[in-house]
């Protein structure tokens, strides 16, 4: 008699198989089955708008992403910059929001084939309105920014026609309230938990200067809910130094768009064996790290 033999990162592809991704599936399946990465990069669409004070909508173009494209361990190279994108994300959201709840507003990311606005619909990554991370409570002495720890973001997603996937990402909180933590999420039940390499029993994140790792770039990586351990890490000394190790990582992408704008570009190097219904989750997972880590939500007012 057999047994079934449960394995992170591998789903089950029944549901795939039977369009559990409703209209768009096939084709996301097309697109995303033989990609070992994504590369996501946010666009500069309303950096003057930005620089007036008022948040603009979030634009990315997707395209394929490699690890050996990774230059530096935190540049992108000229080679992937040059793949042609082959999926366009666009967030529709309240002008109002963005100006008076920016770090707590709803938003709709759709995202189309093609590179450019216009083509046919595929996915759709619903946030609803939430408490940002922190909140600035005022003294006499100035102000006091707290954590909040309770009705937090999460990003939930759906078919182009609406259908729900069963999968959301959260952000998380728990006593390490200064390293930055995700969940994902299928059916309710926790897939992996995304977070940098920590030191201190896990109170602060782990910090290289040598190499500029946790200074220069700050990789997060893929962990077993249960166990804790790293997703694909090395099996012999530290887990965290692999040179393939599944993660996703901010990269520098030039000067320009750099200095001159907020707009992030992000390697998304998924774990082996996953399908294209969980890749198009961690693409999700990807925008919630964007829009709650590097979106300024650490800033202070």
């Amino acid at each position: 008699e057999m047994t079934a033999v449960t394995v992170i990162g591998k789903p089950e592809q029944q549901a795939m198989r039977n369009g559990a991704m409703g209209n768009g599936g096939s084709r996301l399946r097309e697109l995303l089955d033989d990609k070992q990465g994504l590369l996501v990069k946010q666009t500069m669409r309303g950096c003057l708008q930005e620089c007036m004070g008022c948040e603009a909508k979030s634009e990315f173009k997707i395209g394929p992403m490699e690890y050996v494209w990774i230059v530096d361990e935190y540049k992108v190279s000229e080679i992937a910059m040059a793949q042609p994108d082959f999926l366009y994300a666009l967030e529709e959201s309240s002008c109002l929001c963005r100006c008076c709840f920016r770090d707590g507003r709803s938003f709709n990311m759709q995202v189309s084939e093609g590179s450019e606005k216009g083509g046919p619909q595929l996915l759709q990554f619903i946030k609803p309105c939430s408490f940002p991370l922190n909140v600035s409570i005022p003294t006499k002495d100035g102000s006091i920014d707290c954590p909040c720890c309770c009705f937090l973001p999460k990003l939930s997603t759906s078919s182009a026609d609406g259908t729900p996937l069963e999968n959301e990402s959260a952000y998380i909180c728990d006593i390490n309230c200064a390293v930055p933590k995700l969940q994902y999420r299928e059916k309710g039940e926790p897939i992996y938990n995304l977070k940098p390499e920590t030191c201190c029993c896990g109170c602060c994140i782990a910090c290289n200067p040598c190499t500029g790792k946790g200074l220069i770039y700050l990789p997060f990586y893929f962990h077993d809910p249960k166990t804790g351990s790293i997703v694909g890490g090395s099996s012999g000394g530290n887990a965290y130094e692999g040179k393939e190790i599944p993660q996703i990582r901010k990269l520098w992408a030039g000067m320009k768009k750099e200095c001159c704008s907020t707009a992030d570009t992000f390697a998304v190097m998924f774990p082996q064996g996953i399908d294209a219904k969980r890749k198009a989750g961690l693409l999700g997972l990807t925008f919630l790290l964007d829009f709650t880590v590097f979106e300024r939500q650490n800033e202070n007012h």
